[in-house]
C-alpha cells in the first residue's frame, strides 16, 4: 500500500534523521474564501476583453486576478525631459500602475489662472505613460497633502473670509467643480473605458471625519464623474477614521517605516509595521490617533487595497532619519502576506518641489501651520529612486518582491491569508492559501532592533487535504531575514511541492527562483509526470512520491534539470546578491527577458538601456533562443557563458572630473570704497562723506528677509527710504543688519554715511533681499554706489537737499583682507565652477557632498535650484538639469550651521561639538555612464 500524501512528507522528513528544534505549525485548512462582486458602484470596466473588475478580494483584468503594484511619481515635482527615464525605471522594477497627485496649487496658484505647461502638463504625462505601457491612477484631491503647502489648496481660497475649505460649502464647491473640470479636459479620452491608461481616480486624502464626511466625498465623487472621469475604481485614504460612503469608494491603507510628521524626537522602535495582522488602519500614519480596531466601518467587504507604503520617508525639521533597504520591504511583505491585493508604493520616485510665483510650495510650519516643516524644493523622500534619479539600495529590494506579484499575482491573489498562533510571536510568519496551494511569508525583521536568530526551524503547514512538514532539515532563520515559499506551485504541470526559495521568474520551461531566508535552498517536487531529475549540486533523494533536492548551493550555476516525456524544465536557484542584481524586462511584443546586472536596466520598445557610475559595466542575460544583443554604438563585447547565461561586457573610457571648492567670504564680490579725506581743518571738519545706492527689489513675491553685510574701517550710519537703522555698527568689524523692515518692494534709495576722517580707511557692503519664493537680490558695493561731500546729510523733510559737487562716481580703495568676523551667524558659501560640457560622453554628473551643519542650499545666478536637508549621509546632486544652463557657471553653496541639535531626532547624530558649525567635510564629482543596445528577439 502507498503512503498517502500526508504521510510521504513526514517520512521523507524522517528519513533524513534530523529533528527540528522548533517546528511552527499553522493550521490553513478551514480558510474561506467566498468572494463576493457586484455590489461596488464603480465606473465603466472598459472595453471588452480587457475589462477591470474589482470584487470583496482582489481585481481582475478580463477575468483574470491581478495584484497591480502601483508606484507614486508626481509630474509636477519633476522636469518634464525626466518624465520618460523614471517612468521607465519604475516599470523595470516591476511598478505597473504609477500614481501621481496633482496640486492644485501647482495649477491655480493665481485665481482663475490655470497652468498645465511645462512640467505641469497632466495630459502629456498621462499620454507618455500609456505609450510606455503603464497604467494611471490619478490623485486630485481637491485636498491632496504629499507634504505641499496647505495639502495643495492654493492661498487665494485660504484667505477668503466667507469660505469653509473641504466642505459642502457652495462658495468651495464652485472652485472645486472649475478645477475638476479643468482636469477632466486634461484627461479627456484617456479613461480606461476609452482604451487609455487612467484605471482609477483617489478623491480627497486623510479625510478624517468618518460618517460625518460621507456626503462630502460622494459629492466629490459625483462632480468627477460630471466632468468626465468615468473609470473602473474610485478610492480613498481609509486610516485615521477616514471617511468611506459604503459601495461608493474603495478605502485604501498605508504605512511607514518611521513618523517624520510626528511632534516628537523619540526613537521609534515599535514592530507592529513588521507584523501579520487582519488590521489594516495603521495607528501612526498621518497623525492618525487610532486603537488597534478598525474604527467606523466593516471592511471585511472590502477588498485589502494599499496606496501608501513608505519604502522612505521624507526628513523634516526636527526628525532626520536614515532608512535601511529593509525597511520598506519588510512591510510590504507584512501587507501582501496579511491578505493585501494591491501594493501602492508613496512616494517610489522621488521629486523636488517646484518654486511659486509667491511663496515656495513645501509643507512650512510658519506659513501653513502643519506638523512638518521640509526644506523649499527637496521632496527626495529616501525613495526608491531618488530624486537625483539614482535607485537607491531598497529599489532592489523591493524590485524582486514586485516581480514575485507580476510573475504570481493571478495565484495569489485568490488566496486568504492564515496568521500564525499567538504562542509563535517569536517569529512573524503567515499563510496565504486556496484548496491545497499556498504561499508561507515570514519576516524576522523590525527597523532599529536586534532580533534573535531563529534556530533548526521547520514549518508544518496543514491545508485543505494535505499536512506539509518542510524542510527535511531544519533552516536557521538568522535577524534580517524575510522570506516567501511556495507551497505546492503549479509549474507548468510539474507541481512543487514546497520550496525554501523565493519564486521569481518563469518563462514555461526555465523557472528562477532566489535564496532568501535559507542558506542552502530545499526544492521538493512530486513525482508525477517526471521522469529524470538532475542538479548540477546539492543532493537528490527520491522514492516512490517524488524528489527531495536538497544542500543546493545558490549561483548562476545551480541548476535542476526535470525530465518529462512533455517537456524539458529547469530551475534555477540564484544567490541573494544575484536575486537583488536580477531584471525581468520585456520587449516591444511583450517576450519576457531575464537579466543579471548591478547596474540599471529597462527596455524602452526594443533597446536595453544600462547605465551605472562604473566606467566598466556587464550584465548577464538568460539566454533565449533567437534573441540577440547588438551594439548601438556603445563600447560592447559579449561572450557565451557557461551554463544557462550570456556574458555582455561594456567598457567605457573613465572620464575624471575635477572638483574646485572655493570657499567665499561675505564680501568677496563687493569693492572697497574709500570713506577718508586727504586733509581736515576748520573748514569741513563737521562734513560727511555720503554713498547712495538705488536699486530695485521688484519681485512678485513679498519680501521674507533682507540684510545688510557691511564692513566700515570708521563710523558709520544708515538710512534705507528716508529712515535710519537705529542698530549699532562697529568698525573694524563685520556687522549685520536686519533691514526687512526698511526695503520696499519696489524702488529703493540707501544711503551710507561716514564722517569726516583722514588716513586711509574704507568700507565695503553687500545687500541680500530673499523672497517667498526664495528668488534672491544680491548685490555688492562698487562705483554705481554713488558718492558726495556734505555738510551733513540729505535731510527727511525740508527743503530739497543741495548737493554742492553732486553724486560722483566713487574712489575705489584696494582690497581688504578681512580677518575677523569672517562668517555670518555660522552660514558658510562656497562656490564650485561647472566645466563646459560637462556632460560630454556622460548620461549624468552627479555632485556629491559629505558636510557638516543643518542644510544645504545650491543656487546657480542666484537662482534656489536644490537643496537638502543633512541626516548626515552623503548628499548627492545631479547636474542633469537646466539644459545646458549650468555650463561655465559656477554654483554657489550655503550651508547653515546646527543649532538645537538637542531638539532634533537623528538616526546618525552629529557630534554636540558641531553645534553652530557649517562646514564641507568632502566634495567630488561622480560620472555617469550609459548604454543603449538593440534587442532582437525576432527570427
Amino acid at each position: 500500500m502507498k503512503p498517502t500524501g500526508i504521510a510521504f512528507f513526514i517520512l521523507v522528513f524522517t528519513a533524513f534523521g534530523a529533528k527540528a528544534q522548533k517546528t511552527y505549525s499553522i493550521d490553513a485548512s478551514k480558510v474561506l474564501t467566498d468572494v463576493k462582486s457586484g455590489y461596488f458602484k464603480m465606473g465603466s470596466p472598459g472595453q471588452p476583453g480587457r475589462q477591470l473588475l474589482v470584487n470583496s478580494r482582489y481585481l481582475t483584468i478580463n477575468g483574470v486576478p491581478q495584484i497591480p503594484v502601483m508606484g507614486e511619481l508626481q509630474y509636477s515635482r519633476m522636469p518634464k525631459e525626466r518624465w520618460e527615464d523614471e517612468i521607465l525605471k519604475m516599470k523595470a522594477g516591476g511598478v505597473n500602475v504609477i500614481a501621481t497627485y496633482s496640486f492644485w496649487n501647482h495649477h491655480e496658484e493665481i485665481e482663475g489662472q490655470f497652468d498645465w505647461q511645462g512640467n505641469k502638463d497632466l495630459r502629456s504625462f498621462v499620454k507618455l505613460c500609456q505609450r510606455l505601457g503603464v497604467l494611471v491612477y490619478p490623485r486630485i484631491g481637491p485636498w491632496s497633502h504629499g507634504e505641499a503647502r496647505n495639502g495643495g489648496t492654493p492661498d487665494w481660497i485660504l484667505r477668503k473670509k466667507f469660505l469653509n475649505d473641504r466642505s459642502l460649502d457652495p462658495v468651495y464647491q464652485q472652485y472645486v467643480e472649475r478645477y475638476f473640470k479643468e482636469i477632466g479636459l486634461q484627461l479627456k479620452g484617456l479613461m480606461y473605458k476609452d482604451g487609455g491608461p487612467i484605471v482609477g481616480i483617489q478623491l480627497e486624502n486623510e479625510y478624517w471625519k468618518g460618517k460625518a464626511g460621507e456626503p462630502y466625498i460622494y459629492w466629490l465623487k459625483q462632480t468627477a464623474l460630471k466632468y468626465g472621469m468615468d473609470v473602473p475604481l474610485y478610492t480613498v485614504t481609509g486610516w485615521g477614521d477616514g471617511s468611506v460612503p459604503p459601495n461608493e469608494v474603495i478605502p485604501l491603507w498605508g504605512g511607514y517605516p518611521d513618523e517624520s510628521w510626528t511632534p516628537d524626537i523619540q526613537k521609534i522602535s515599535s514592530c507592529d509595521n513588521y507584523h501579520f495582522s487582519s488590521f489594516r488602519d495603521d495607528v501612526t500614519i498621518g497623525n492618525a490617533q487610532v486603537k488597534k480596531k478598525d474604527q467606523y466601518m466593516d471592511y471585511s467587504l472590502d477588498p485589502y487595497f494599499t496606496c501608501e507604503m513608505g519604502v522612505g520617508i521624507f526628513n523634516s525639521i526636527h526628525r532626520r532619519p536614515v532608512l535601511g533597504k529593509l525597511d520598506g520591504l519588510g512591510m510590504i511583505m507584512s501587507r501582501i502576506g496579511s491578505g493585501g491585493n494591491l501594493l501602492g508604493y508613496y512616494v517610489f520616485a522621488g521629486g523636488s518641489n517646484p518654486l511659486g510665483i509667491y511663496s515656495t510650495m513645501q509643507e512650512d510650519k510658519d506659513e501653513t501651520g502643519y506638523w512638518s516643516e521640509l526644506s523649499p524644493i527637496s521632496y527626495d523622500f529616501q525613495a526608491a529612486i531618488k530624486e537625483n534619479g539614482l535607485l537607491a539600495p531598497s529599489y532592489f529590494e523591493v524590485k524582486k518582491f514586485d516581480y514575485f506579484l507580476n510573475e504570481f499575482g493571478a495565484q495569489l491573489a485568490p488566496m486568504e491569508p492564515v496568521f500564525a498562533p499567538k504562542a509563535d510571536a517569536d517569529l512573524q510568519y503567515a499563510v496565504r492559501t486556496k484548496d491545497n496551494s499556498a504561499f508561507l511569508f515570514g519576516i524576522n525583521y523590525c527597523r532599529n532592533n536586534k532580533l534573535s536568530e531563529k534556530k533548526q526551524v521547520n514549518f508544518e503547514v496543514k491545508l485543505k487535504n494535505q499536512i506539509i512538514i518542510f524542510p527535511s532539515k531544519p533552516v536557521n532563520i538568522a535577524d534580517s531575514s524575510m522570506f516567501i515559499w511556495p507551497l505546492n506551485l503549479n509549474m507548468g504541470g510539474t507541481q512543487l511541492v514546497y520550496a525554501t526559495a523565493q519564486p521569481l521568474f518563469n518563462n514555461g520551461s526555465e523557472w528562477v527562483f532566489i535564496q532568501d531566508a535559507a542558506k542552502y535552498p530545499e526544492f521538493c517536487l512530486n513525482g508525477a509526470g517526471i521522469d529524470k531529475v538532475e542538479a548540477t549540486n546539492g543532493h537528490i533523494a527520491k522514492n516512490s512520491q517524488g524528489y527531495i533536492i536538497s544542500d543546493l548551493h545558490p549561483g548562476t550555476q545551480c541548476v535542476i534539470s526535470i525530465g518529462r516525456a512533455d517537456k524539458q524544465q529547469k530551475i534555477i536557484v540564484l544567490t541573494k546578491e544575484e536575486g537583488h542584481n536580477a531584471w525581468i524586462l520585456n520587449d516591444a511584443d511583450g517576450k519576457k527577458l531575464f537579466f543579471l546586472s548591478r547596474a540599471g536596466l529597462y527596455m524602452k520598445d526594443n533597446e536595453l538601456h544600462v547605465t551605472d557610475t562604473l566606467a566598466n559595466m556587464n550584465f548577464k542575460m538568460l539566454h533565449s533562443e533567437g534573441t540577440r544583443v547588438t551594439a548601438n554604438g556603445s563600447p560592447f563585447a559579449v561572450e557565451k557563458a557557461d551554463g544557462l547565461f550570456d556574458n555582455y561586457q561594456l567598457n567605457f573610457a573613465a572620464k575624471k572630473i575635477a572638483c574646485n571648492l572655493i570657499q567665499q567670504q561675505p564680501l568677496d564680490d563687493a569693492e572697497w570704497l574709500t570713506t577718508s579725506v586727504k586733509y581736515i581743518d576748520g573748514s569741513n571738519e563737521l562734513y560727511h562723506k555720503e554713498f547712495q545706492k538705488e536699486f530695485s527689489a521688484d519681485d512678485p513675491a513679498n519680501i521674507k528677509s533682507a540684510k545688510l553685510i557691511i564692513y566700515p574701517e570708521s563710523d558709520c550710519r544708515v538710512r534705507i527710504n528716508d529712515k535710519w537703522c537705529n542698530q549699532q555698527i562697529t568698525p573694524g568689524v563685520l556687522n549685520v543688519l536686519d533691514i526687512t523692515g526698511y526695503i520696499n518692494k519696489g524702488d529703493n534709495v540707501l544711503l551710507m554715511d561716514f564722517p569726516y576722517i583722514t588716513g586711509d580707511k574704507a568700507f565695503a557692503a553687500k545687500v541680500e533681499v530673499e523672497y517667498f519664493n526664495t528668488n534672491r537680490l544680491d548685490f555688492g558695493s562698487d562705483t554705481s554706489w554713488l558718492a558726495t561731500d556734505l555738510y551733513y546729510f540729505p535731510p527727511t523733510y525740508g527743503s530739497k537737499p543741495v548737493y554742492p559737487l553732486g553724486f560722483i562716481k566713487p574712489q575705489v580703495a584696494t582690497a581688504r583682507k578681512i580677518v575677523n568676523n569672517q562668517a555670518l551667524q555660522g552660514v558658510a558659501n562656497w562656490t564650485i565652477p561647472v566645466p563646459c560640457d560637462y556632460l560630454n560622453g556622460l548620461n549624468n554628473l552627479y555632485l556629491v557632498i559629505k558636510y557638516k551643519g543643518d542644510r544645504i542650499s545650491v543656487r546657480s545666478d542666484n537662482k534656489l535650484i536644490a537643496d537638502n536637508l543633512n541626516n548626515n549621509t552623503e548628499w548627492l546632486m545631479d547636474l542633469k538639469r537646466n539644459g545646458s544652463q549650468l555650463e561655465c557657471h559656477d554654483l554657489q553653496l550655503e550651508v547653515r550651521p546646527w543649532k538645537n541639535i538637542n531638539k532634533m531626532y537623528f538616526d546618525i547624530a552629529p557630534a554636540k561639538t558641531d553645534e553652530g558649525v557649517s562646514a564641507i567635510q568632502s566634495i567630488r564629482f561622480v560620472p555617469e555612464y550609459k548604454a543603449v543596445l538593440e534587442v532582437n528577439t525576432k527570427p
